[in-house]
């Protein structure tokens, strides 16, 4: 077989789009054969046009560089001869291919067709996992050392070395595999479908044996995997450490780092004294304690002494797999024995086998479902836990994904061929066998609250990130019903005139009445969801213009509701409870028969089970909002600035999780430590404590200071000469604040966070310091603006010398930037929740109800932990140096700023003019 051919292209261009007056400015191809990287030609052109301001920023392609570059005209015939007998390869090949044909056919050459590959839909396939598919990001995942993005030559190398890396990991798959993925990929457009059939003959000729490490089994290949059990011998191990020169002999003889770990042996004592005596703990552990391991060594010890799990919970997904993946070897290191721990997330986080084969079967040509079942493919591969989260999915393979989520089953577990495999059954098992089980906060309430049991009875656990687990419990309780949400679920249910859930039900029950009279409801429904909608609609149009939240009611009677609004929700429950009631009869006539049925028809039960499952729960949201049940519930309405009907969603949100959680939950746990670095407000844990029902004698309180010299790392300055942030508008505010960071950037170096409690403040902020020319040798990078999630925008902050971050929400905490990347954090402004946020308001007017002072007892409260959260991102390390300016006087000018300055660390407090305060910048950093 004669060797293929790869051109690899990139461009650079005036603009994006080729349909305009854009033109080429740089021209690269790079050659792949025979599994190297060959020559590469590369050429600017002169476009005959201006080269706007942001190209130039971007590319780093000047005038200069153009102005006696060639025309495209004269390098076109090389192009097309350098095009001959190639498969056409780029990073996002629409775009390339589409600029040069263009280009070819206005010198007067016809390119013809071509095969194309594109390196941006084998790397999303072949790497389900990689959080971001830029050339960039997959250059800096791989190192491959790009030097110049955006030149072309530079992106061809990088994009040529990318693709031999793809076409080798597509080698190395199972044939099986490659079968599979030929079949699935029959309908994309580009190369793909061909190069996978020529591995596939390739490997059948091989005719290789499947690695050990796999299974292959109904034609899919998984990846071998075992449950472990735990082990309790070795009892003369079992001894918790208790004296400070017993731990300091654990990490001597581990080889761990040993630093000042006087707060983390306090609080490993506290935590272990707390379970052994049955007793719940809150213990604030100030940065640098080293709290998860603060908590896990005395988990383990409690565990094994047990022989029951400990239950370790944390706030996000992503900070459960940190505590998995970090911590657990190094509890292995410290003890001496075994630590078995297990990561369990909830039921639909993990992929159903059975589904997922019969989807296979399916003819689907929706490009996002081909390119979802190819990652899944390859990942099965990889994954021995099944968890979606692994992978990294479209917007429409997130769709997808509700077809073969797990669900639990409703035919008997025989009916399921899978069922030794699968992955559900798998991690439940495995936690049942471990010693630690962690988990999120999401999981450990549903778990308790719902009676559904996944987790391994347990009377011990550990909540980390503590001061969200109210929260948590809230959103729990709370649940959002919006249009796109129901218009998805009738659309996935379709009508008996096309391909839909309702065409499969008539071909598996032909002569059941139910069958019609669910279709009947399902049109009536679509109707009564329109008027439903469109009455919403009015009532944002009537409450303000561009409002986009507004309270709909502020508590569950039905008097609350508009009469329309409300007779219109009920028909649309009494619909939906009818089409429920069909789907359940229908559903209740395959079970009866379930011995009869063949592998296709038990699966596509199993889909209608879940789509019913979560069909009830629209049901049980809206009879909720309408009749119940909740005694303190708020709902209201948000939409986009423009009202469309699409955009509309109802908000229910619980307001009151204390009493549930204080006797529901804490009172059937023998011991829970709550831990996290921001728990206490002026000292004390008042607020967290009733935000969980928890009384006072009930528990130990514990606050562990944190270890490091703020007074000698770090200085807290606030300017008395800008303008009051409450009482200047907004873009005289920001302007000023542009011109201040300016100063303290130039000061600095950079290296600066800048926290904001609104995007419309952040945003214009952002603009005035884009025009400041002083700052031109600085990245600026800016949530909202920059694209990019919250952990990009930070791994781009870390990449530059010089660069100034802006950011909003998530920004507050969770971030990690340790060192000399992070020298200056700048607090705009306090971060109250704003007054015409409808929660905000919700929850202030129930306290006024109980004849709270809603300010002190709940607004004040949250901004200082969201404040001390927002602190915390600066002192990381205990070698860290740095500032933190706080923009908002009233930290200084009112009595309740006091809280926020006395919840912090006692780090030096100077007050003064501008010229004062960045003479004291400067000689912080001397000193440094």
């Amino acid at each position: 077989m004669k060797e293929k051919r790869y051109i690899v292209v990139d461009l650079e261009t005036t603009g994006n789009q080729a349909s305009r007056d854009d033109r080429i400015i740089q021209f690269a191809a790079c050659f792949v054969e025979s599994g190297k990287r060959l020559e590469t030609y590369a050429t600017f052109l002169n476009p005959e046009r201006p080269i706007p301001a942001f190209i130039q920023e971007l590319t780093g392609i000047s005038p200069k560089d153009v102005k006696d570059a060639p025309l495209f005209e004269d390098v076109a015939p090389i192009i097309a001869s350098l095009l001959e007998d190639t498969i056409f390869v780029a990073h996002n090949v629409s775009f390339d291919w589409t600029f040069l044909e263009r280009e070819m056919n206005r010198a007067g050459i016809s390119l013809g067709k071509m095969k194309k590959l594109d390196t941006v839909e084998l790397a999303r396939i072949m790497y389900p996992g990689i959080d971001s598919y830029k050339l960039q990001d997959l250059s800096d995942e791989f190192g491959l050392g790009h030097d110049k993005p955006h030149q072309a030559d530079s992106d061809a190398e990088v994009t040529a070395d990318l693709l031999l890396l793809l076409l080798q990991k597509l080698e190395e798959l199972p044939l099986p595999v490659i079968r599979q993925m030929t079949t699935v990929s029959g309908s994309l457009k580009s190369y793909l479908p061909e190069l996978l059939f020529d591995i596939e003959m390739k490997k059948e000729r091989a005719n290789q044996p499947l690695e050990p490490k796999f299974i292959e089994h109904r034609s899919l290949v998984i990846r071998k995997k075992s449950v472990e059990r735990p082990s309790y011998n070795r009892s003369d191990l079992l001894d918790f450490p208790e004296t400070d020169a017993d731990k300091v002999a654990l990490f001597q003889k581990a080889g761990a780092p040993l630093y000042t770990r006087t707060g983390q042996f306090e609080m490993m004592n506290l935590v272990f004294q707390a379970m052994k005596s049955g007793k719940h703990a809150l213990i604030e552990a100030g940065t640098g304690i080293g709290k998860s391991l603060g908590y896990f060594l005395p988990a383990i010890y409690q565990a094994k002494q047990a022989k029951l799990p400990v239950v370790i919970s944390t706030y996000t997904n992503l900070l459960q797999a940190q505590l998995f993946e970090k911590d657990v070897s190094l509890l292995t290191k410290l003890t001496g024995f075994e630590v078995r721990a297990s990561l369990l997330k909830g039921r639909d986080h993990y992929l159903n086998l059975f589904k997922f084969e019969q989807l296979l079967e399916e003819v689907d040509t929706q490009y996002d479902v081909v390119v979802t079942k190819l990652k899944l493919l390859v990942w099965l591969t990889e994954t021995t836990t099944g968890d979606i989260d692994e992978v990294n999915l479209s917007s429409g393979g997130e769709l997808f994904w509700n077809r073969m989520k797990h669900t639990g089953w409703f035919l008997s577990e025989k009916h399921d061929p899978w069922l030794v495999h699968d992955f559900y059954k798998f991690n439940v098992e495995q936690a049942k066998n471990a010693d630690l089980v962690i988990v999120n906060h999401a999981l450990l309430l549903n778990d308790h609250f719902s009676g559904r049991e996944t987790l391994p009875k347990y009377a011990f656990a550990v909540i980390d990130e503590a001061h969200h687990f109210a929260d948590s419990a809230r959103t729990q309780g709370s649940f959002v019903l919006s249009y796109r949400k129901l218009k998805y679920f009738l659309n996935q249910l379709g009508s008996l005139d096309k391909y839909s859930l309702l065409t499969r039900l008539s071909m598996a029950f032909p002569d059941a009445d139910s069958l019609y009279d669910l279709d009947i409801a399902a049109m009536k429904l679509g109707e009564a969801v329109e008027e439903f909608f469109n009455l919403l609609k009015m009532q944002l149009n009537y409450a303000r213009k561009n409002l986009q939240e507004v309270i709909l009611v502020e508590n569950s009677e039905k008097d609350a509701w508009d009469d329309a609004v409300y007779y219109a929700a009920e028909k649309v429950l009494l619909l939906l409870q009818e089409s429920e009631k069909n789907m359940e009869t229908l559903l209740a006539q395959g079970k009866a028969e379930e011995d009869e049925l063949g592998v296709a028809e038990s699966a596509f039960l199993e889909e209608m089970y879940a789509f019913l499952l979560d069909w009830k729960n629209i049901v049980n949201q809206l009879e909720q909002m309408l009749h119940k049940k909740s005694p303190i519930l708020t709902i209201y309405l948000q939409a986009d600035k423009k009202h469309s009907v699409s955009s509309i969603r109802l908000k229910a949100v619980l307001m009151e999780v204390e009493p549930t959680l204080g006797k529901e939950f804490f009172a059937k746990k023998e011991s829970v430590i709550m831990t996290s670095a921001t728990l206490t407000v002026n000292g004390k844990f008042d607020f967290l404590r009733k935000s969980l029902g928890l009384e006072e004698e009930q528990i130990i309180e514990k606050r562990i200071p944190s270890p490091f010299d703020y007074q000698k790392n770090a200085r807290v300055m606030i300017p008395d000469d800008m303008p009051s942030i409450k009482d200047t508008p907004i873009e005289r505010y920001t302007t000023e604040l542009a011109k201040y960071i300016r100063h303290i950037a130039v000061k600095t170096n950079g290296r600066m966070l800048v926290l904001f409690t609104a995007s419309e403040m952040l945003q214009k902020t952002y603009y005035h310091m884009k025009n400041e020319k002083s700052l031109e040798e600085y990245v600026l990078l800016a949530q909202g603006v920059s694209a990019g999630s919250a952990a990009r925008l930070t791994k781009q902050f870390q990449m530059f010398d010089k660069a100034i971050l802006l950011g909003t929400t998530s920004f507050w905490e969770g971030i990690d930037i340790p060192g000399e990347d992070l020298s200056c954090l700048i607090i705009v402004r306090l971060p109250f929740a704003p007054m015409d946020d409808p929660y905000t308001k919700a929850q202030i007017a129930l306290r006024k109800e109980r004849g709270e002072n809603a300010f002190q007892t709940y607004s004040l409260p949250e901004a200082v932990l969201r404040f001390k959260q927002g602190f915390g991102r600066l002192i990381r390390r205990e070698s860290d140096r740095g500032i933190v300016f706080i923009f908002d006087n009233r930290v200084d000018t009112t009595r309740f700023g006091k809280a926020f300055l006395d919840s912090i660390p006692n780090a030096p407090i100077l007050k003064g003019k501008q010229a004062v305060l960045l003479e004291e910048v400067s000689e912080f950093f001397k000193e440094g």
